[in-house]
Protein backbone atom coordinates (compact mmCIF):
# COMPACT_ATOMS: atom_id res chain seq x y z
CA UNK A 1 0.00 0.00 0.00
CA UNK A 2 1.19 3.79 -0.87
CA UNK A 3 2.55 5.21 2.53
CA UNK A 4 0.27 8.52 1.47
CA UNK A 5 -2.80 5.66 1.34
CA UNK A 6 -2.03 4.34 4.42
CA UNK A 7 -1.71 7.67 6.37
CA UNK A 8 -5.18 8.32 5.27
CA UNK A 9 -6.92 5.10 5.76
CA UNK A 10 -6.71 4.93 9.75
CA UNK A 11 -8.54 9.07 9.77
CA UNK A 12 -10.93 7.38 7.23
CA UNK A 13 -11.71 4.54 9.14
CA UNK A 14 -12.47 7.03 12.31
CA UNK A 15 -14.67 8.88 10.33
CA UNK A 16 -16.41 6.06 8.84
CA UNK A 17 -17.11 4.38 11.85
CA UNK A 18 -18.80 8.29 13.80
CA UNK A 19 -21.26 8.25 10.66
CA UNK A 20 -22.41 4.47 11.09
CA UNK A 21 -22.90 5.26 14.31
CA UNK A 22 -24.70 8.65 13.73
CA UNK A 23 -26.47 7.02 11.22
CA UNK A 24 -27.70 4.08 13.75
CA UNK A 25 -28.63 6.68 16.19
CA UNK A 26 -30.95 8.55 14.58
CA UNK A 27 -32.47 5.24 13.20
CA UNK A 28 -32.95 4.46 16.70
CA UNK A 29 -34.53 8.02 17.33
CA UNK A 30 -37.15 7.43 14.51
CA UNK A 31 -38.01 4.50 16.46
CA UNK A 32 -38.82 5.16 19.46
CA UNK A 33 -40.20 8.31 17.91
CA UNK A 34 -43.04 6.09 16.23
CA UNK A 35 -43.25 3.58 19.75
CA UNK A 36 -42.04 0.47 18.71
CA UNK A 37 -40.51 -1.66 15.63
CA UNK A 38 -42.26 -3.96 12.97
CA UNK A 39 -41.98 -7.75 13.98
CA UNK A 40 -42.46 -8.90 11.19
CA UNK A 41 -44.63 -8.30 7.58
CA UNK A 42 -47.72 -10.04 6.16
CA UNK A 43 -47.06 -11.35 2.76
CA UNK A 44 -49.64 -13.93 2.53
CA UNK A 45 -52.02 -12.98 0.03
CA UNK A 46 -55.14 -14.46 2.24
CA UNK A 47 -54.74 -12.40 4.17
CA UNK A 48 -55.69 -9.35 2.12
CA UNK A 49 -58.30 -7.51 4.36
CA UNK A 50 -57.21 -7.95 7.98
CA UNK A 51 -60.01 -7.13 10.51
CA UNK A 52 -59.31 -9.18 13.60
CA UNK A 53 -56.30 -9.90 15.62
CA UNK A 54 -55.90 -12.06 18.85
CA UNK A 55 -52.41 -13.05 20.46
CA UNK A 56 -52.18 -16.67 22.00
CA UNK A 57 -51.54 -17.06 25.56
CA UNK A 58 -50.76 -20.35 25.06
CA UNK A 59 -49.14 -21.07 21.94
CA UNK A 60 -45.58 -18.88 21.95
CA UNK A 61 -45.41 -16.21 19.16
CA UNK A 62 -48.59 -17.22 17.54
CA UNK A 63 -51.35 -14.82 16.61
CA UNK A 64 -54.78 -15.48 15.17
CA UNK A 65 -56.45 -13.16 12.05
CA UNK A 66 -59.33 -12.67 9.91
CA UNK A 67 -60.46 -10.88 7.11
CA UNK A 68 -63.61 -9.14 6.84
CA UNK A 69 -66.67 -9.43 4.32
CA UNK A 70 -66.39 -11.48 1.48
CA UNK A 71 -63.55 -13.33 2.77
CA UNK A 72 -63.44 -17.23 3.51
CA UNK A 73 -64.33 -18.82 6.48
CA UNK A 74 -61.16 -19.51 7.62
CA UNK A 75 -58.82 -18.32 10.88
CA UNK A 76 -55.31 -17.82 10.12
CA UNK A 77 -52.27 -18.42 12.82
CA UNK A 78 -49.40 -16.42 11.91
CA UNK A 79 -45.93 -17.04 13.41
CA UNK A 80 -45.55 -13.94 15.09
CA UNK A 81 -41.07 -14.11 14.36
CA UNK A 82 -42.15 -14.51 10.43
CA UNK A 83 -45.43 -13.45 9.95
CA UNK A 84 -45.90 -16.90 8.16
CA UNK A 85 -49.04 -18.95 8.54
CA UNK A 86 -48.14 -22.20 10.32
CA UNK A 87 -52.17 -23.22 10.24
CA UNK A 88 -55.50 -22.45 8.53
CA UNK A 89 -58.86 -23.19 10.50
CA UNK A 90 -62.02 -23.53 8.03
CA UNK A 91 -64.61 -22.48 9.77
CA UNK A 92 -67.73 -24.75 8.45
CA UNK A 93 -71.54 -24.31 8.54
CA UNK A 94 -72.06 -20.63 9.13
CA UNK A 95 -73.27 -18.05 7.70
CA UNK A 96 -69.65 -15.80 7.17
CA UNK A 97 -70.81 -12.34 6.27
CA UNK A 98 -68.82 -9.63 8.10
CA UNK A 99 -66.33 -10.92 10.88
CA UNK A 100 -64.58 -7.72 12.14
CA UNK A 101 -63.03 -9.11 15.96
CA UNK A 102 -61.14 -11.55 17.51
CA UNK A 103 -61.01 -12.28 21.36
CA UNK A 104 -59.13 -15.20 23.59
CA UNK A 105 -60.40 -15.82 26.86
CA UNK A 106 -59.14 -17.57 29.84
CA UNK A 107 -60.46 -20.87 29.30
CA UNK A 108 -58.78 -21.48 26.08
CA UNK A 109 -61.73 -20.40 23.67
CA UNK A 110 -61.33 -18.17 20.54
CA UNK A 111 -64.74 -15.74 19.50
CA UNK A 112 -65.42 -14.32 16.41
CA UNK A 113 -67.64 -11.32 15.84
CA UNK A 114 -69.13 -11.16 13.06
CA UNK A 115 -71.13 -7.97 13.41
CA UNK A 116 -69.60 -5.94 11.18
CA UNK A 117 -72.45 -3.72 9.40
CA UNK A 118 -71.33 -0.27 7.35
CA UNK A 119 -74.93 0.54 6.20
CA UNK A 120 -76.70 -0.45 9.49
CA UNK A 121 -79.14 -3.39 7.36
CA UNK A 122 -78.33 -6.77 9.68
CA UNK A 123 -80.69 -8.44 11.97
CA UNK A 124 -78.33 -11.59 12.02
CA UNK A 125 -74.75 -10.60 13.98
CA UNK A 126 -73.57 -13.28 15.72
CA UNK A 127 -70.46 -14.46 17.78
CA UNK A 128 -68.75 -17.52 16.84
CA UNK A 129 -66.83 -19.98 19.42
CA UNK A 130 -64.44 -22.73 18.96
CA UNK A 131 -61.52 -23.78 21.04
CA UNK A 132 -57.95 -22.32 20.02
CA UNK A 133 -57.08 -23.37 16.90
CA UNK A 134 -53.25 -23.44 17.20
CA UNK A 135 -50.70 -24.29 14.93
CA UNK A 136 -52.41 -26.57 12.84
CA UNK A 137 -54.58 -26.71 10.06
CA UNK A 138 -58.27 -28.18 11.19
CA UNK A 139 -61.85 -27.82 10.10
CA UNK A 140 -64.58 -26.70 12.88
CA UNK A 141 -68.11 -26.15 13.47
CA UNK A 142 -68.53 -23.44 16.04
CA UNK A 143 -70.97 -22.64 18.37
CA UNK A 144 -73.19 -19.97 17.08
CA UNK A 145 -74.66 -17.10 19.47
CA UNK A 146 -77.02 -14.66 17.87
CA UNK A 147 -76.44 -11.49 19.35
CA UNK A 148 -78.49 -8.22 18.99
CA UNK A 149 -77.89 -4.50 19.82
CA UNK A 150 -80.02 -2.34 22.25
CA UNK A 151 -79.02 0.87 20.87
CA UNK A 152 -80.24 -0.82 17.51
CA UNK A 153 -78.54 -1.84 14.55
CA UNK A 154 -74.47 -0.95 15.10
CA UNK A 155 -71.55 -1.83 12.63
CA UNK A 156 -69.62 -3.06 15.90
CA UNK A 157 -65.70 -3.92 15.16
CA UNK A 158 -64.12 -4.55 18.45
CA UNK A 159 -64.82 -7.20 20.94
CA UNK A 160 -63.63 -7.11 24.30
CA UNK A 161 -63.26 -10.52 26.02
CA UNK A 162 -61.92 -10.22 29.92
CA UNK A 163 -59.03 -12.97 30.32
CA UNK A 164 -60.08 -13.97 33.92
CA UNK A 165 -63.97 -13.97 33.89
CA UNK A 166 -64.88 -13.95 30.17
CA UNK A 167 -66.92 -10.98 30.50
CA UNK A 168 -67.90 -9.58 27.13
CA UNK A 169 -68.45 -5.70 25.85
CA UNK A 170 -68.45 -4.67 22.22
CA UNK A 171 -67.49 -0.97 20.83
CA UNK A 172 -70.23 0.54 18.34
CA UNK A 173 -68.70 2.32 15.12
CA UNK A 174 -69.70 5.69 15.52
CA UNK A 175 -68.67 9.02 12.88
CA UNK A 176 -69.80 11.28 16.20
CA UNK A 177 -68.42 8.75 18.48
CA UNK A 178 -68.77 5.00 19.84
CA UNK A 179 -70.40 3.22 23.18
CA UNK A 180 -69.19 0.53 25.01
CA UNK A 181 -72.46 -1.97 25.03
CA UNK A 182 -72.07 -4.95 27.21
CA UNK A 183 -72.94 -8.77 26.24
CA UNK A 184 -75.22 -10.84 29.18
CA UNK A 185 -72.78 -13.80 30.55
CA UNK A 186 -74.55 -16.36 29.00
CA UNK A 187 -74.54 -16.79 25.37
CA UNK A 188 -77.42 -19.59 24.65
CA UNK A 189 -76.68 -20.93 21.13
CA UNK A 190 -80.73 -20.96 20.00
CA UNK A 191 -81.81 -17.72 21.61
CA UNK A 192 -80.41 -13.98 20.73
CA UNK A 193 -78.16 -12.46 23.29
CA UNK A 194 -78.99 -8.24 23.38
CA UNK A 195 -75.68 -6.02 23.92
CA UNK A 196 -76.85 -3.58 26.77
CA UNK A 197 -76.20 0.35 27.46
CA UNK A 198 -73.22 0.98 29.60
CA UNK A 199 -73.27 4.96 28.87
CA UNK A 200 -69.87 4.74 28.05
CA UNK A 201 -68.69 6.63 25.34
CA UNK A 202 -65.84 5.60 23.30
CA UNK A 203 -63.49 7.28 20.72
CA UNK A 204 -64.88 7.73 16.93
CA UNK A 205 -64.67 5.46 14.45
CA UNK A 206 -63.33 1.83 16.91
CA UNK A 207 -61.84 -0.34 14.35
CA UNK A 208 -61.10 -2.55 17.16
CA UNK A 209 -60.05 -3.69 20.92
CA UNK A 210 -58.41 -5.84 23.72
CA UNK A 211 -57.51 -6.49 26.90
CA UNK A 212 -54.51 -6.71 29.09
CA UNK A 213 -53.93 -10.41 30.41
CA UNK A 214 -55.19 -9.40 34.43
CA UNK A 215 -58.12 -8.04 32.55
CA UNK A 216 -57.57 -4.67 34.09
CA UNK A 217 -57.10 -2.24 31.20
CA UNK A 218 -58.53 -2.67 27.67
CA UNK A 219 -56.77 -0.57 24.42
CA UNK A 220 -59.46 0.65 21.66
CA UNK A 221 -57.83 1.61 18.64
CA UNK A 222 -59.30 3.47 15.92
CA UNK A 223 -58.05 4.48 12.05
CA UNK A 224 -55.81 7.17 13.88
CA UNK A 225 -55.08 6.26 17.33
CA UNK A 226 -55.60 4.21 20.04
CA UNK A 227 -56.92 5.12 23.84
CA UNK A 228 -55.96 2.73 27.11
CA UNK A 229 -58.74 2.56 29.39
CA UNK A 230 -59.07 1.25 33.07
CA UNK A 231 -61.92 -1.51 33.02
CA UNK A 232 -62.20 -0.91 37.10
CA UNK A 233 -63.31 2.54 36.63
CA UNK A 234 -66.28 2.03 34.54
CA UNK A 235 -63.45 2.08 31.51
CA UNK A 236 -62.37 6.13 32.25
CA UNK A 237 -59.57 7.02 29.69
CA UNK A 238 -56.36 6.77 31.65
CA UNK A 239 -53.69 7.16 28.26
CA UNK A 240 -53.39 7.25 24.83
CA UNK A 241 -50.97 5.04 22.61
CA UNK A 242 -49.48 6.36 19.74
CA UNK A 243 -49.54 4.12 16.41
CA UNK A 244 -47.75 4.24 13.36
CA UNK A 245 -48.96 5.85 9.97
CA UNK A 246 -50.73 2.56 8.44
CA UNK A 247 -52.96 2.44 4.52
CA UNK A 248 -56.14 1.38 6.99
CA UNK A 249 -55.58 0.44 10.46
CA UNK A 250 -57.72 -1.77 11.76
CA UNK A 251 -56.51 -4.24 14.31
CA UNK A 252 -54.62 -4.30 17.91
CA UNK A 253 -54.12 -6.88 20.26
CA UNK A 254 -52.10 -6.95 23.32
CA UNK A 255 -49.43 -9.79 23.69
CA UNK A 256 -49.33 -12.28 26.79
CA UNK A 257 -46.98 -9.47 28.37
CA UNK A 258 -49.21 -7.14 29.24
CA UNK A 259 -46.84 -4.73 28.08
CA UNK A 260 -47.18 -4.11 24.44
CA UNK A 261 -49.89 -4.24 21.57
CA UNK A 262 -49.66 -5.52 17.76
CA UNK A 263 -51.11 -3.24 15.58
CA UNK A 264 -51.73 -4.18 11.72
CA UNK A 265 -53.49 -2.82 8.44
CA UNK A 266 -55.78 -4.26 5.86
CA UNK A 267 -53.52 -5.15 2.60
CA UNK A 268 -50.82 -7.55 1.24
CA UNK A 269 -47.39 -6.41 1.96
CA UNK A 270 -48.32 -4.74 6.00
CA UNK A 271 -46.54 -5.15 8.74
CA UNK A 272 -47.32 -6.01 12.06
CA UNK A 273 -46.10 -3.26 14.36
CA UNK A 274 -45.18 -4.41 18.13
CA UNK A 275 -45.89 -0.83 20.37
CA UNK A 276 -44.66 -0.51 24.06
CA UNK A 277 -47.00 1.24 26.19
CA UNK A 278 -47.41 2.32 30.09
CA UNK A 279 -50.43 1.87 32.55
CA UNK A 280 -51.30 3.41 35.59
CA UNK A 281 -50.55 0.10 37.77
CA UNK A 282 -48.31 -2.32 36.44
CA UNK A 283 -50.06 -5.40 34.51
CA UNK A 284 -50.05 -8.98 35.53
CA UNK A 285 -48.76 -11.05 32.87
CA UNK A 286 -50.32 -14.01 31.00
CA UNK A 287 -48.69 -17.40 32.91
CA UNK A 288 -46.75 -18.18 30.02
CA UNK A 289 -43.34 -16.95 28.60
CA UNK A 290 -43.26 -14.00 26.53
CA UNK A 291 -43.10 -14.98 22.59
CA UNK A 292 -39.59 -14.82 21.70
CA UNK A 293 -38.28 -11.61 19.74
CA UNK A 294 -36.03 -11.03 16.65
CA UNK A 295 -32.55 -11.17 17.52
CA UNK A 296 -32.39 -7.38 15.51
CA UNK A 297 -35.52 -6.03 18.25
CA UNK A 298 -33.52 -7.46 20.73
CA UNK A 299 -30.77 -5.92 20.20
CA UNK A 300 -32.30 -2.62 19.22
CA UNK A 301 -34.02 -2.71 23.25
CA UNK A 302 -30.79 -2.98 24.54
CA UNK A 303 -30.03 0.51 23.17
CA UNK A 304 -27.04 -0.32 20.24
CA UNK A 305 -28.75 -1.49 17.29
CA UNK A 306 -26.97 -4.62 15.61
CA UNK A 307 -26.03 -2.67 12.39
CA UNK A 308 -23.77 -0.47 14.65
CA UNK A 309 -22.47 -3.73 16.41
CA UNK A 310 -21.45 -5.44 13.12
CA UNK A 311 -20.22 -2.05 11.73
CA UNK A 312 -17.83 -1.40 14.38
CA UNK A 313 -16.04 -4.62 14.87
CA UNK A 314 -15.63 -4.77 10.82
CA UNK A 315 -14.30 -1.39 11.24
CA UNK A 316 -12.10 -1.54 13.93
CA UNK A 317 -10.61 -4.93 12.70
CA UNK A 318 -9.29 -2.99 9.31
CA UNK A 319 -7.87 0.03 11.68
CA UNK A 320 -6.31 -2.95 13.61
CA UNK A 321 -4.93 -4.68 10.81
CA UNK A 322 -3.81 -1.12 9.19
CA UNK A 323 -2.00 -0.28 11.91
CA UNK A 324 -0.06 -3.75 12.32
CA UNK A 325 0.78 -4.00 8.66
CA UNK A 326 2.26 -0.15 9.41
CA UNK A 327 4.75 -1.51 12.06
CA UNK A 328 5.90 -4.98 9.72
CA UNK A 329 6.51 -2.02 6.87
CA UNK A 330 8.70 0.22 9.17
CA UNK A 331 12.23 -0.20 9.12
Amino acid sequence: MNPRHRRLLIPGLLIALLVVVVVATVTGRADAATGGSVACTLTDDRIDEQSGLAVSATHPDTAYLVNDSGSDAEVYAVDLATCEVVGVTEIEDVPWRDPEALALDGDGTLWIADTGDNDAVRDDARLYSLPEPGREDDSVRPDVHPVAFETGREDVEALLVDPTSSAKWVVTKGWTGGELLAMPDALPTDEVSTATSTGVTMPILVTDASMTPDGHYAVVRTYLGATLHDVRDDFAEVGTIQLPAQSQGETIAVEPSGTTVLVGSEGVGEPLHRLTFETPEPVEPAEVAEPSRPASESSAAEGVPTVVWVASVTILGLFAGALLLRRRRRP
